[in-house]
């Protein structure tokens, strides 16, 4: 084979590198890369998912692949390992999230190639992609040269000129030297590779010339035929730069098979270990992510842990950094020094020890805390702003704010004495570690607050119990009476009902309905309206929890509390919270009302009401055929009175309207697949049955009832109240 054809099949080979498959479960990120990796001329396949990635790569046989780490059923790993088993050559670019530290170290460790982070940045894309690229061009170059070499060292004995003529065009470094290590040829690619010429290197041994680099082989040692391919060893250039080469020989043999010399081919591969070295850095750096992130979880100490991550990170960086941590005190409205590692340490604590505060206008800390955006100085002279930094002399400054959501916490600041660049590493690092703070810091305040809400309730908890052994004698009364109300069932029955309204007020304008089911001989529900004056009147509705004779006992007190507040009913949060007060003094555990309350003024239209969490009353507007729900902010009466308020709300009611009162015993009501009767239900029934009057909707509502739970025996009470405000 000639030196035309294996440049004709690095054509080809190129050709084939050039495509690429992007495997995403997005579409948006698939179509993207597509778009933009086309426009810069690569053949882009796209696949949905690791299923179909891995038949598109089976087919087109593209040589590199970009991944998403996290997709269902087949992840971005699996589809790693896969390919693995039986391709080492396909460059795997892995697209990952900042969060995703440890799924990026084990991709690594399953010889991913290289990685991205969302969102993912073109140009950083296009950088990566070409890296790759690179790479499989530099190991297409090696197969075909070595191949190339291998058929050419078999016409070595037949012809001197030929292996001249191979010399001279090899695009890779070829050396012969004899037994000792004496340079016998030298190439023009090795000259352009070490800086010297053949005639500079002739005649000297090879460690003279390449200083860092000696003979692969010993005939005597490894014998006759032996051969060493793939040695990454170090060189020193004519310029003095430290070079990497790949070096492959092989031992030269005479008509007779005795060894003459070493024939060595290298190539430059200092780019590739750069790379390697980097990729080793972010492993190493994803390490770091790790532990802090695994100390931040187990640990409360805001303090333990800041100094832990001072202490982690500054060994990630030069000898010459001095690395920081402030947190915001809001007493004190200052930002506080609370973690200090690396260069002249001790020098920089006699001035700024652990606690020291900083005005929130201070250099570069106060600039990023307050913008909440970091910095990036690498030389703090083309800063807009004064430097006010902790170590001298400094040259260089990189500061984070430490953030969670929308909160700034505080700054993570790296200071350097010297002209410094971040890599995408060390940024993707300290980035990642601030956030970790943000969110330490969010989840100790919460502790505190969860603590300091536990004293809180055990201090109301104390009250509870001292207010529970001041009603004793009273629940001993209650139950003795309880006694006596089995007994007297009956009469209890007959008492219970004249607790409701005989007959319910009507207006002019305004028209009222009811329906009462109790669930047994007694019930805990109690409705009433009360015609005020001529101008108001009062609506109310309550379910005392439980039922029987408790329950009915309960309703009996709901009124008589009512009644006791009747001159500010006009108010109806008012009455509420004041009955709510009452019955925490009297009610057993487990003993509560809901209730709905409200006030119409018949002059003005106006519908007056609160809430004490009770289902929310259906409103049915005429005009617009909607139904709307009335609900205002309320607890339920009698459980805690303890920071427990009641809102109150107003509506004018325009025109024709029906206000459809209810207690859970209906919304609440199941059929036999334990499917509840449900408010929506109630508002279809609202709209279906709006030409008709109060009495043929109640009727409706109560065969829909039946109908649907199969019975008209309900474990709750079921009561309806309507209200029927006339067009005017």
């Amino acid at each position: 084979m000639g030196w035309l054809q294996v440049l004709k099949k690095e054509d080809s080979s190129k050709e084939n590198n050039n495509q690429i498959l992007v495997i995403d479960d997005n579409p948006d990120i698939t179509d993207t890369i597509h778009q933009y990796l086309s426009q810069v001329g690569f053949t882009v396949f796209t696949a949905n998912s690791g299923e179909e990635g891995l038949k598109i790569f089976r087919k087109k046989a593209p040589k590199i692949l970009i991944v998403d780490l996290k997709m269902p059923c087949m992840s971005g790993l699996d589809v790693l390992k896969e390919i693995r088993q039986n391709d080492e050559e396909t460059e795997i670019i892995i697209l990952t999230g900042v969060q995703e530290s440890n799924a990026i170290i084990e991709a690594l460790r399953h010889r991913a190639s290289d990685f991205i982070l969302k969102p993912i940045e073109l140009e950083t894309l296009k950088l990566t992609v070409e890296k790759s690229l690179r790479r499989l061009e530099l190991l297409q170059q090696v197969k075909e040269y070595t191949r190339e070499l291998e058929n050419l060292l078999q016409d070595v004995r037949e012809t001197k000129e030929y292996l001249q003529n191979i010399l001279e065009n090899s695009p890779q470094a070829i050396v012969t030297y004899d037994l000792s290590g004496k340079i016998l040829e030298w190439n023009s690619a090795a000259e352009r590779i070490t800086g010297y010429s053949a005639e500079e290197v002739k005649g000297k041994s090879l460690k003279e010339v390449l200083a860092m680099a000696d003979l692969l082989i010993d005939p005597a040692v490894e014998g006759i035929g032996a051969a060493v391919r793939g040695v990454v060893g170090q060189i020193i250039t004519k310029e003095g730069d430290l070079r990497y080469i790949n070096r492959n020989a092989r031992v030269l043999l005479d008509s007779e098979q005795n060894p003459v010399g070493i024939i060595e081919n290298f190539y430059d591969v200092t780019e590739q270990v750069h790379n390697d070295q980097l990729l080793e850095k972010r492993y190493l750096q994803l390490q770091t992510i790790n532990e802090i992130g695994k100390k931040i979880a187990s640990c409360n100490d805001l303090s333990e842990i800041a100094q832990f991550v001072s202490e982690k990170l500054v060994k990630s960086f030069f000898e010459s950094t001095q690395l920081s941590l402030f947190f915001y005190e809001p007493d004190l409205n200052k930002l506080i020094l609370k973690a200090l590692s690396g260069y002249n340490i001790e020098k920089v604590k006699s001035r700024f020890p652990i606690g020291a505060s900083f005005d929130l206008d201070q250099g570069v800390i106060g600039q990023v805390f307050q913008n909440g955006q970091e910095i990036i100085a690498e030389d703090v002279t083309q800063l807009p702003f004064p430097v006010q930094s902790l170590t001298d002399k400094i040259q260089s400054e990189f500061a984070f704010p430490i953030r969670f959501k929308d909160r700034v916490f505080g700054v993570l600041n790296v200071e350097n004495i010297e002209k410094i660049k971040l890599d995408e590493a060390d940024r993707f690092m300290l980035e990642a570690v601030a956030e970790y703070l943000g969110i330490a810091k969010d989840r100790i305040e919460l502790m505190d607050r969860i603590k300091e809400q536990n004293i809180q309730l055990e201090r109301q908890a104390n009250e509870l119990r001292k207010a529970l052994n001041k009603v004793e004698k009273q629940k001993q009364i209650i139950e003795e009476q309880h006694k006596k109300l089995i007994t007297d069932l009956q009469k209890a029955a007959e008492f219970q009902k004249s607790l409701l309204p005989e007959t319910l007020p009507q207006f002019e304008e305004v028209q009222f309905n009811a329906w009462y089911l109790p669930s047994s001989q007694l019930g805990g529900d109690f409705y009433d309206i009360f015609d005020l004056d001529d101008r108001y009147a009062a609506l109310v509705m309550a379910d005392a929890s439980g039922h029987g004779v408790a329950a009915a006992m309960l309703s009996a007190m709901f009124k008589m509390t009512l009644l006791k507040y009747s001159a500010e009913i006009l108010n109806p949060a008012v009455v509420l919270e004041k009955m709510n007060k009452d019955f925490c003094s009297v009610l057993q555990t487990g003993e509560f009302f809901s209730a709905f309350l409200a006030i119409f003024d018949r002059q003005e239209n106006i519908l007056r009401y609160a809430n004490a969490g009770h289902p929310r009353p259906l409103l049915y507007d005429y005009q617009t055929g909607e139904v709307k729900e009335l609900d205002t902010d309320g607890f339920l009466l009698g459980i805690i009175d303890l920071g427990i308020g009641f809102s109150q709300q107003e509506i004018k009611l325009n025109g024709q309207n029906r206000l459809f009162i209810y207690t859970d015993g209906l919304n609440e009501a199941v059929n036999e697949k334990e499917e509840q009767f449900g408010a929506e239900r109630l508002k279809q029934l609202l709209i279906e049955n709006a030409a008709n009057d109060a009495n043929l909707l109640i009727e409706n509502v109560r065969k829909n009832l039946y109908n649907y739970t199969g019975s008209n025996d309900f474990a709750d009470d079921v009561t309806i109240l309507v209200m029927d405000k006339l067009k005017g």
